[in-house]
């Protein structure tokens, strides 16, 4: 009897230990579309499964996991008194790139021992792509960014439009784009829609489809060359009838509809840009586009010591934030302050228009006549392949001499003689230079004085002979005043605005301390300069992640007022490094 209950029970439980252990990975689809969802579905089954620990994806090309944790369901069968369990995992999945792909084997530990699954060909198709008779396979749902310039020049205008297709028995309830779509090389600036999308049929690859313009954004490429738009990724909601072929549509799709939340996106776009040659007259200051300009000043008749403002406005459309203040020449004598600039951007419609001021704050230190000369601006125009000039006439100041300060010169110059008879003088005694010091401060002050006026002339005239020097020297206070007006305007200006200033500020610092072009640089090339200077490596990482923030903040929900100011301390502090080693 003990040798006949051994036997029974090694009997049952050598299928435990020999059991066989599927596994098994699927794809819903092993053809996709560019921006198309599909799932990957990993499934384990066996008679006893104790511990199954989550699959191991590999690295995947031209195909994102949209999340890396899975949905999982289990079940458990029982066939002639057999029990079996099994366990699926169910991950999303989007193509991104056009071509034939290959899953790898995946690694799933079961009951602590490794077992990998076959490899999955998958192939991404471009919409538009298939054949005639293949046309059922077409994407319900994708987008497409669209572009109206082909081959735009540095500082055109782009419009992109985030265009949606969507088949005939769909309803789009509502979408949500991603925030942080990457435009390196581009300004960036989101347009205002005027109307509501509205839906169109258009035909693609003999499908029918309606399409609609959901989204636009003004793009200006700060730099020549191949630049690349990153992928667009939308989420969008959508109400459908029920398939013919699927029974339980009508039962489980809501009063007849299948409702579900979709995720898609653009493919990649690269966009060869081309340069602009400089005018072979007057001055280019970047603008591309229709552009009027004119300057004014507050008064053309002063005194010696009153301030005069000189205002420059330029107004239009097309490239406003790129545009640089325009140079003029003033007289020697004049003492000029730093310019205070204001941006009024308009963004509805398709195109960028508004304005930009500049105002410059000057002073006259002696009396005259002066002109400030003549200026030739030329305004790159994309359509007619060349520059349109814009003349601003010379202004003729008269600086007079101030009555009061001739009196008081007047007044120094009276000397008082001594009246004989009511006071007696006497000559100086040997040695009286020794015991009058303040007789040596006569002569020494005056000459004093004269060395820091001419230090002074001379640091004033190499600020305006030299705009590098002038960019160095003033690059700190520039960068300051921008910080003051960004925190006076945080309560009231948008996220995105709140950070296009302090990435100005920061960058602009840069680019006018190490005398960079003021525009065109991006921020791996600024950080590459920064490098070049042997800044900490410290300082460099801090830089790089504030960068890397203002420019993927653009769409991001918004910050608090304390994360705002919070990051405008980060950025005082980078500027107090910055300041220190360039």
């Amino acid at each position: 009897m003990f040798l006949l209950v051994i036997s029974l029970f090694a009997w049952a439980a050598s299928p435990v230990l020999a059991q066989e252990v599927n596994l098994n990975a699927t794809v819903s689809e092993n053809h996709v579309f560019i921006g198309e969802q599909f799932s990957l579905t990993i499934e384990i089954s066996g008679e006893s499964l104790r511990n199954v620990e989550l699959p191991v994806l590999p690295e995947l090309t031209g195909i994102r996991i949209l999340s890396s944790t899975p949905s999982r369901g289990q079940s458990i069968s029982i066939v002639n008194g057999r029990t079996s369990t099994a366990t699926t995992y169910r991950y999303t999945l989007i193509a991104q790139q056009e071509g034939s792909y290959r899953i790898p084997p995946i690694t799933v530990v079961i009951d602590g021992e490794e077992h990998q699954t076959s490899p999955i060909q998958v192939e991404v198709l471009r919409p538009g792509t298939m054949q005639q008779d293949s046309t059922d396979r077409m994407p319900d749902i994708f987008t497409e960014i669209q572009l109206d310039v082909e081959n735009p020049v540095v500082g055109q205008q782009l419009v992109a439009s985030l265009v949606i297709y969507f088949r005939e028995g769909i309803e789009i309830t509502s979408y949500q784009p991603s925030p942080g779509w990457r435009t390196d090389g581009f300004w960036k600036e989101q347009l205002e829609n005027i109307e509501q999308p509205r839906a169109e049929t258009e035909i693609v690859g003999s499908v029918r489809y309606r399409k609609a313009t959901l989204l636009r954004y003004a793009l200006f490429p700060s730099r020549s060359g191949t630049l690349t738009l990153s992928p667009f990724e939308l989420h969008v909601s959508i109400r459908s009838e029920p398939r013919r072929n699927d029974p339980f549509g009508s039962i489980f799709g809501g009063f007849g509809t299948n409702q579900q939340r979709v995720t898609v996106h653009s493919e990649e776009m690269d966009v060869t840009v081309s340069r602009i040659n400089p005018p072979q007259s007057g001055v280019s200051i970047g603008a591309v586009g229709n552009f009027q300009i004119n300057r004014s000043i507050s008064d053309t008749r002063i005194t010696v010591g009153e301030s005069v403002e000189l205002t420059t406005t330029i107004e239009g459309e097309g490239n406003l934030p790129l545009i640089s203040k325009p140079e003029y020449t003033f007289p020697e004598s004049f003492e000029l302050y730093q310019p205070q600039e204001e941006t009024n951007l308009n963004r509805r419609g398709t195109t960028i228009s508004g304005s930009n001021t500049y105002r410059e704050v000057f002073i006259p230190r002696t009396a005259g006549t002066y002109t400030i000369p003549e200026s030739l601006i030329g305004i790159y125009n994309p359509p007619l392949h060349g520059y349109d000039f814009r003349v601003l006439p010379a202004i003729t100041v008269t600086v007079e001499q101030n009555p009061d300060e001739q009196f008081a010169r007047t007044s120094d110059n009276f000397v008082l003689q001594p009246v004989s008879g009511l006071a007696l003088w006497e000559e100086a005694q040997t040695g009286w230079l020794a015991e009058k010091p303040w007789v040596w401060l006569g002569f020494l002050l005056p000459l004093l004085a004269l060395l820091i006026g001419y230090r002074k002339k001379r640091f004033v005239e190499r600020l305006q002979s030299d705009s590098d020097f002038a960019r160095a020297h003033l690059a700190r206070e520039k960068a300051d005043s921008i910080l003051e007006k960004t925190k006076q305007e945080i309560p009231n200006a948008p996220v995105k605005q709140t950070y296009h200033f302090l990435h100005k500020a920061v960058t602009g610092f840069i680019t006018d301390r190490l005398s960079l072009p003021a525009a065109g640089l991006s921020d791996r090339e600024v950080l590459q300069q920064v490098e070049s200077r042997s800044c900490p490596e410290d300082l460099q990482r801090d830089l790089k992640r504030f960068l890397d923030k203002c420019a993927s903040i653009s769409y991001a929900p918004v910050e608090s007022e304390e994360d705002l100011f919070a990051d405008l301390n980060r950025a005082e502090t980078l500027l107090n490094k910055l300041d220190s080693h360039l």
